[in-house]
């Protein structure tokens, strides 16, 4: 994969430069690894949604708009396709019984867990035959990224 020049007007730069390169990997390696969530029978935005009720909790669809950057009625249409499928369900908030939330269910966090495992199978396949040195600068590398966010 070639890096693609910076776009204008950015300056060549070296912080630039790093964060050009950062944004064309991230994009193929989302590109790329889109196909084995396919296996889970979800699209990847759904997927995307189940894995964030799995690991923040039961949300509110407002809140999930906001955290995943897409309309109120987007996610109301994912959230209908996932019940209907039985890995989410609407209940009460705890706190405030007013408040509808969605929480995963059971089979759910087992589709979620699936596509998460095929990611992580197709992505080791990619880094086999790189020595221990190469797979700890990529995983300190990627601390980094991780502590951008």
């Amino acid at each position: 994969m070639e890096v693609p020049d910076l776009p204008k007007p950015l300056r060549r730069t070296p912080l630039n430069l790093a964060a050009n390169h950062i944004e064309t990997v991230m994009v193929q390696w989302a590109r790329r690894y889109r196909v084995p969530e396919e296996h889970t029978g979800l699209t990847p935005e759904r997927l995307e949604l189940l894995s964030l009720l799995c690991w923040e909790g039961p949300l509110p669809a407002n809140e999930m708009a906001a955290l995943l950057g897409v309309s109120p009625p987007a996610i109301t249409r994912m959230v209908n396709g996932l019940e209907e499928l039985g890995f989410v369900r609407r209940g009460k908030a705890v706190i405030d019984g007013r408040l509808v939330v969605i929480r995963p269910t059971a089979a759910g966090r087992r589709a979620m867990e699936r596509g998460r495992a095929n990611r992580i199978r197709a992505m080791a396949m990619k880094l086999r035959g790189r020595s221990d040195r190469e797979l700890a600068q990529l995983e300190n590398g990627l601390r980094i990224l991780n502590e951008l966010l």
